[in-house]
Order: structure tokens, then C-alpha cells, then sequence
């Protein structure tokens, strides 16, 4: 079996200053995820109930992935939290301010916690908001697929009286942070940064760069205003590290507040997209019904060329699938498919005449009623290469169809060679091949 190795391309965009470690330009072959929504909103302080809801619902209306709220210390979580989403923030004057927000429907958390940017209070003891000390909420997170990431909130002091250097010193506790979680997966941050990006005096370009994240301005070449004041650029995406994200585009929106909402739609792209995550994956039929259908068709979909799907289900009846293996056959992939039951589906009619029946071919259909006799599970997809990974094997304890949608439905990733071969024998035996 031959896996196709998967190069990563990094060029920079026309027109772009990028630093050293940006990258805007991929490879069309390098796997990437399916897009991902990150909304930026800081909700100015004070402002009316009515105006404050609405640009709370501005955000949830772009049907984000993800949402990192500023400026909401004293506004309620009831507020804050729509259907379909969760949010996480440490209660408190300083460290309620940054929320994150993710879709639950896609995402599932596996790691929080509260992280202290800047600690600076003003000499003489006042009343006043100590504008000086900030925090960071963060979130680390796995989709339904196995995929992982992370996303941070955060908001700098301002640029002005006691905290005008404070800058700098946020940027890098900000990086620490994003260092730490970076060797978990790929890292966004949202944020009011309080520092133009427009800026070749203020804006710190080359601190950034070491601290290997980058804008998504770096990416698209677009610098969108999103502060009232003189149209600045003060609210960020950040990406870290930049490598493993793509960026279809990044836009404003008005709102009540004095910033724009910033929201950016990224892709995760090579390992990253196609990171199988050992271990398992459940299926939930109100939140996630498809959720093991997915992560077979993306087994299926991210198999170079050259690279062998073996896919065993006792039956099978998803359209999904079916337009996964035809896409694989079109592009060089060779998917060899075994199932049971007293009928053939609909589907598993059509593949018969896509694949064949010989199984000494390279791609073909297999009939075995003798099912557990040979020791399959419920369904299996076993694929040579499949995003960047060798020997992928996932196992459920279900039948890919229409059931598994209705019924909590779990799921086995392995991704080592002696798994993927303990099953490879008795799949080809079921088939009537031997090795």
C-alpha cells in the first residue's frame, strides 16, 4: 500500500509585509478542515440594555464556531449564552471581562482556564476602574471529528496614561499563554488589542513574529478598520501557529458599540485538519447525530491518491458515504468495501456496479454474511494514508446508516500500525483473500 506524502507550500501573499513566520498561500492538495467562524466583539461598557442585546445578537446572527466577547464584566451570562452555545469566563471584576463562546453542536471542551495579562495599578489609590490589570479567558477544545483547537479572549489596556507601556509586556504574557497551548493543537485569540495595526510606530510587528502568531490581516493583506476613532485597527484574530490555518476572509460589521464586530472564517489546514485524535468519538442524536458519519467520510475524503480505503459495514445505506468513495475512486483511490445482511441496500447496490466484486482487483464490494465469525466490528474504516496519517483505523459500534443517527452512536480512532493490522487480515479473510 502506498501513501502519498503531503507538502506544505508557504508563500506570501502579493502585497503582503509579512513576517518571517506568516504564510498566506497553500497547496490546493494539503487537507483542510471544514471552515471554522470566529466572531471579535467588544461590547462597550455601559451602553444601554437594548443597544447592548442587540450587538449581542449581531454576533450569534454570523452562526459562529466561536465568540471572544470584551467589555462584558457586568453583563449576565443569560445575556451572553444563546442555545447551542456554551461560555466560559472566571467570574470576577477583572477576569469576567473576556468570555469565549463556543458552538456545542461542533465543539466539545476539554480544557479551560484564566490567565493574567497585565498587573499594573495606579500610583495614588483611586475609585476608578484600575484600568491596569487584565486577564485572558481561554478554552481548549475537540470537535466532533477529533480535531483540536484552542481559543483565547483577551483585551489590553489602553495605550494612554499610567498603563502607555503596557503594551508590550501584555503582548508577551499573551504569547506565553498561546506557547502552552500551542503543543495541544492550533491556537486563535481574539481580541481588543488597543494598538493600531495601521501603525508602523506602535504596532509591534517583530514581537509579534517571535511569538510566532500573526494577524489575519498578515494573511489577507487587508487591514479592516474596526475602532470608531480615526478608523484604527485594534481588534484582532491572531493565528499560532499561522502554518496551520488558512483564511478565506475576514470582515467588520457595525454595531451600538464604538467597535466594529470582527469576524474571520479559517480553515485548519495539513496535519492539523486531519489530525485523528486517538481515542473515542460518541455521537449525540439531538447535538451531533452525524457525528461518526463524518468522521468515516472524512477518512475517506482526506486519502491521497494511490492510498487503499478497506470499509466494512454490516450494512449500509448513507448517501454521504457513497459520495465520499465516489469522489476517492475519481481521484485515485482504491476502496475496497465489505458487507452482511439479507439484502443490499440501495447504496450497496450502486457501489457494486462503481467497484466490482472481484476481490483480487485493487477496489471492489464483498458480500459476508459470517460477520462476527470473523471478528468485525458493527463498522470499521481502515485507510492506508488519510490526511498526513498512516495506518488509520476507526471502529463503531454501529452500522453506518440511519440508525446511528438516531441512536448515541461511539466511536474507536487508532492510528498505529499493529491496530490497523489486527483487523486488516480478518477483513480480507471475511472477503474470501487472503494476504
Amino acid at each position: 500500500m502506498t501513501a502519498l506524502g503531503l507538502a506544505l507550500v508557504l508563500l506570501p501573499a502579493p502585497g503582503v509585509r509579512l513576517a518571517a513566520t506568516d504564510t498566506s498561500a497553500l497547496r490546493s492538495d494539503v487537507p483542510t478542515s471544514a471552515p471554522i467562524r470566529i466572531v471579535q466583539a467588544n461590547i462597550k461598557s455601559r451602553m444601554a440594555t437594548a443597544e447592548t442585546k442587540a450587538d449581542i445578537a449581531r454576533a450569534y446572527a454570523q452562526k459562529p464556531d466561536f465568540i471572544t466577547f470584551n467589555e462584558v464584566t457586568y453583563r449576565p451570562d443569560s445575556w451572553l449564552v444563546r442555545d447551542g452555545y456554551a461560555m466560559w469566563r472566571t467570574p470576577g471584576n477583572f477576569t469576567g471581562e473576556t468570555p469565549v463562546v463556543w458552538n456545542t453542536a461542533r465543539w466539545n471542551m476539554v480544557a479551560q482556564g484564566t490567565w493574567l495579562i497585565s498587573n499594573k495599578r495606579r500610583v495614588q489609590p483611586s475609585n476608578e476602574f484600575e484600568r491596569g490589570i487584565r486577564y485572558a479567558n481561554w478554552v481548549s477544545l475537540q470537535s466532533n471529528l477529533g480535531e483540536r483547537i484552542s481559543v483565547v479572549s483577551t483585551h489590553f489596556a489602553p495605550r494612554s496614561g499610567y498603563t502607555v507601556d503596557l503594551i508590550e509586556p501584555s503582548l508577551k504574557r499573551l504569547g506565553q499563554l498561546v506557547k502552552t497551548l500551542r503543543a495541544h493543537g492550533p491556537v486563535l485569540v481574539g481580541g481588543d488589542l488597543n494598538v493600531n495595526y495601521k501603525s508602523r510606530t506602535d504596532y509591534p510587528r517583530s514581537l509579534m513574529a517571535s511569538l510566532d502568531m500573526a494577524p489575519v490581516y498578515d494573511v489577507t493583506g487587508t487591514a479592516l478598520s474596526t475602532g470608531d476613532y480615526r478608523g484604527s485597527t485594534i481588534d484582532y484574530v491572531l493565528l499560532s501557529s499561522v502554518s496551520q490555518f488558512a483564511v478565506d476572509r475576514a470582515w467588520v460589521q457595525e454595531l451600538n458599540s464604538d467597535h466594529r464586530l470582527l469576524g474571520a472564517d479559517v480553515k485548519l489546514t495539513g496535519t492539523s485538519a486531519a489530525a485523528f485524535t486517538p481515542g473515542t468519538v460518541r455521537s449525540n442524536p439531538t447535538t451531533s447525530p452525524r457525528a461518526i458519519a463524518f468522521l468515516v467520510i472524512k477518512s475517506i475524503n482526506l486519502a491521497p491518491e494511490g492510498a487503499v480505503v478497506h470499509l466494512a459495514s454490516r450494512r449500509l445505506d448513507l448517501p454521504g458515504i457513497e459520495q465520499a468513495i465516489i469522489k476517492a475512486r475519481q481521484r485515485g483511490v482504491h476502496v475496497q468495501l465489505l458487507t452482511s445482511g439479507l439484502r443490499m441496500s440501495a447504496v450497496e447496490k450502486r457501489l457494486v456496479k462503481l467497484l466490482g466484486t472481484r476481490v483480487r482487483a485493487k477496489s471492489w464490494v464483498a458480500h459476508q454474511r459470517a460477520w462476527f465469525e470473523n471478528g468485525l466490528p458493527a463498522a470499521s474504516s481502515m485507510v492506508s494514508a488519510s490526511g498526513g496519517i498512516r495506518a488509520l483505523r476507526i471502529d463503531a459500534n454501529r452500522a453506518l446508516t440511519r440508525e446511528s443517527y438516531t441512536r448515541v452512536t461511539r466511536a474507536t480512532v487508532t492510528i498505529d500500525k499493529p491496530s490497523y493490522d489486527r483487523l486488516f487480515v480478518p477483513f480480507l479473510r471475511a472477503a474470501g483473500r487472503s494476504l
